[in-house]
């Protein structure tokens, strides 16, 4: 692989030889010279492409909004590989519509505050299972998990559960978006007591998934985005949930999933199949405020990695092939181009559009399947969350609208 990307800086070398470079012929001797050609017509393509094997984003879009007069716009998701990319301006995106470049001045592009339109909201998954008189490491955790929630809620809405060995969740709190200052510990943590020392893993996942989407659907925005953070001490323990559920819930879900442990993974559990967007490992409880912080971190890059792009579309009539092309260049000087392609029908377009007026991502809503979230279990006592933090209301009510189909995306409510 080191030799590949070595070459791009000579593609010349390769692009004007027809046949494979004396390296090449000298390492695949024992190859037919067909086979020999066919690597070097891979590798030709790929030099002449830029590079773009390596240097490739993903962009995908989370919901589209077309609307008269002539309104188009798109919530977009950039990243480099696993990467979020951030801080991108109007300056790296391009329309073309029907193959022609859109004239950025002449269409307004512009990039809108993603908030009009979009909640993004984070709930961590806390393990407390364990012996109920290991009060170090409750502290450690309760410590590390209010760090975590002081940095996210500045930005977003963040719930708070634990699971022990129970077949039920536990709420610990609720913590609204706010440019204050968050908690310096958790004391319904701090003083969790075990109602089953095992660890009931699986199930707590998947009811986690379930609550992340009561209460995303609660929020009267089209476009909902949410993440789940889980912190484990090891592998599922009860044995409740089949494994083939967990990954099924997972497979299914568009949520942003991340995976907090410590240590190297037992036996043949897989911290990465749970953190399906990132892992971050602890080599130890005491040094779990790092790995909440790095978790913080990440959670906050992926939530910028978030874009609202809106222009005025020139088409008066007709469909139109659709492609948004994201360019960047990193601190090494590389360029890096991804893009999205999707159509819409212009039909009535017309003058008059304002490029910065909010767009309505709005989809008729499905009919209840009649299988509702599982209520929201009720604190109590020690893990009563302070006054200000109240949950919102319990989900499964008339009021909650189905799962969302697509990734990150959820009908609006039936008015």
């Amino acid at each position: 692989m080191r030799g590949l990307v070595g070459w791009c800086g000579n593609r010349q070398s390769v692009a004007t030889s027809p046949y494979p470079p004396l390296a090449l012929r000298a390492k695949y001797g024992g190859m037919r010279l067909a086979s020999v050609r066919l690597v070097a017509l891979a590798l030709l393509s790929w030099a002449l492409g830029g590079c773009s094997l390596f240097n490739g984003l993903d962009v995908k879009s989370v919901a589209t909004s077309v609307q008269k007069p002539s309104n188009v716009a798109l919530y977009l998701a950039v990243s480099d590989g696993d990467q979020p990319v951030t801080d991108l301006t109007e300056q790296n995106f391009q329309v073309l519509e029907n193959g022609q470049p859109v004239d950025p001045e002449q269409s307004g592009l512009t990039l809108l505050d993603r908030n009009v339109a979009a909640v993004h909201r984070t709930l961590l998954l806390v393990d407390m299972s364990g012996k109920a008189d290991d009060k170090a490491s409750r502290a450690n955790i309760a410590r590390a998990a209010a760090g975590f929630v002081a940095d996210v809620h500045k930005i977003e809405d963040v719930t708070v559960y634990a699971f022990d060995g129970s077949p039920q969740l536990r709420l610990i709190g609720e913590y609204p978006a706010s440019a204050e200052d968050g908690p310096d510990n958790i004391e319904a943590l701090a003083n969790f007591v075990p109602k089953d020392p095992s660890r009931d893993l699986d199930g707590a996942v998947i009811q986690a998934l379930e609550q992340l989407d009561a209460r995303l659907m609660i929020v009267k925005k089209p476009v909902r985005v949410g993440t789940l953070v889980i912190f484990t001490r090891g592998p599922d323990l009860a044995g409740r949930t089949p494994k083939e559920k967990l990954s099924q819930a997972l497979d299914k879900t568009g949520h942003e999933v991340f995976a907090i442990g410590i240590g190297k993974d037992q036996g043949d559990f897989d911290l990465d199949s749970l953190g399906r967007t990132g892992v971050v490992r602890a080599s130890s409880v005491g040094s779990l405020g790092i790995a909440f912080e790095n978790a913080a971190s990440r959670v906050r890059k992926d939530y910028n990695k978030y874009y609202l792009l809106s222009y005025c579309s020139p088409a008066r009539a007709g469909q139109r092939a659709l492609r948004i092309k994201v360019t960047m260049t990193d601190k090494q000087g590389d360029q890096h181009e991804g893009s999205y392609s999707t159509e819409f029908d212009s039909a009535g377009f017309g003058p008059g559009c304002n490029p910065r007026a909010t767009p309505r991502f709005v989809v008729t809503a499905k009919k209840d399947s009649g299988k509702k979230a599982a209520p929201a279990p009720e604190p109590s006592g020690a893990h009563k969350p302070p006054a200000t933090q109240n949950p919102p209301p319990a989900p499964g009510g008339d009021h909650v609208v189905p799962p969302p189909s697509k990734p990150g995306y959820a009908p609006t409510p039936d008015k």
